[in-house]
């Protein structure tokens, strides 16, 4: 059975699926399509077979999926060349996984270190541009590569990335939670900044809720972001970017599903 909402996906690391099978049972079964994450800490990813099963179980749910680059200890912009090297061949090799899954969107950290001072901030952006642009060289046809804000203090770096490179397959992944949270969202009000900044190469979206202090990845609603004026905004985007729904257990999910669906798919494709 297709999804109810073929533009929208919500997070599942092949790690979970790895210690427990039931989750890509549950995401089959209720036709949700997921955003595979690519962040393997054991052998999650040293078996082809299991990976082509998982694509195929995927396939003949005639369900399509994004995956999320790994980001767990990962640096492509760092200082010190043996981590940034280590980083780079990481995501090299997450780039071959990924073409297993055809996915319909690829999400990366560019892991800036913000509160770095000049010079250092600027040959840390010029490893991370050196370091995109050889990845997407790599796969030159590839699926447009988003690059999600995650602790940035302004989103001038993540902007700046993309004009830089000026693909037309490689743009930008807005994640609400960590405007909201990380960048100081709720202390300083600036959403329409970081919309109006982002809104010219936003591709993807990644939705979950919280209260201002931290990342907690609360349901849809059960935090104190405004979701009626940011759902507003992404309204005016043209195109509609895809959308990531990223809650972190069931409970969360089946809240977050039915807030997307009667807040923001109402007002977004039923419109």
């Amino acid at each position: 059975m297709k999804p109810e909402f073929e533009t929208c996906f919500v997070n599942l690391p092949l790690r979970y699926i790895y210690n427990s099978p039931k989750y890509l049972d549950f995401f089959i079964e209720n036709s949700i399509q997921p955003e595979l994450g690519l962040d393997c800490l054991g052998d999650e990813c040293l078996s082809m077979d299991w990976l082509l099963d998982i694509r195929d179980r995927i396939a003949e749910a005639e369900l399509t999926c994004t995956v999320h680059l790994p980001f767990l200890d990962l640096k492509p912009s760092s200082l010190n060349p043996a981590i940034r090297n280590a980083s780079i061949d990481t995501l090299h090799t997450a780039f071959e996984l990924a073409k297993i899954f055809s996915p319909q969107r690829m999400v990366m950290h560019p892991s800036f270190t913000s509160w770095l001072e000049e010079p250092l901030f600027a040959r840390s952006y010029s490893n991370c541009l050196e370091g995109l642009r050889r990845l997407s060289d790599s796969w030159p046809d590839h699926p447009p590569l988003c690059l999600e804000n995650t602790y940035e203090y302004t989103p001038d770096p993540i902007v700046r990335l993309v004009e830089e490179i000026d693909r037309d397959n490689v743009g930008i992944c807005f994640d609400l939670g960590h405007w909201f949270s990380f960048s100081k969202g709720c202390e300083h009000g600036d959403f329409d900044l970081w919309f109006e900044a982002f809104a010219p190469h936003v591709k993807h979206i990644h939705l979950h809720d919280n209260n201002g202090s931290k990342d907690e990845h609360l349901a849809l609603g059960q935090g104190c972001m405004d979701w009626g004026y940011i759902v507003s905004r992404i309204g005016e985007l043209d195109p509609l970017p895809t959308f990531t729904l990223e809650p972190h257990n069931r409970e969360d999910f089946i809240m977050t599903y039915a807030y997307f669906r009667e807040n923001v798919a109402a007002k977004l494709f039923w419109k």
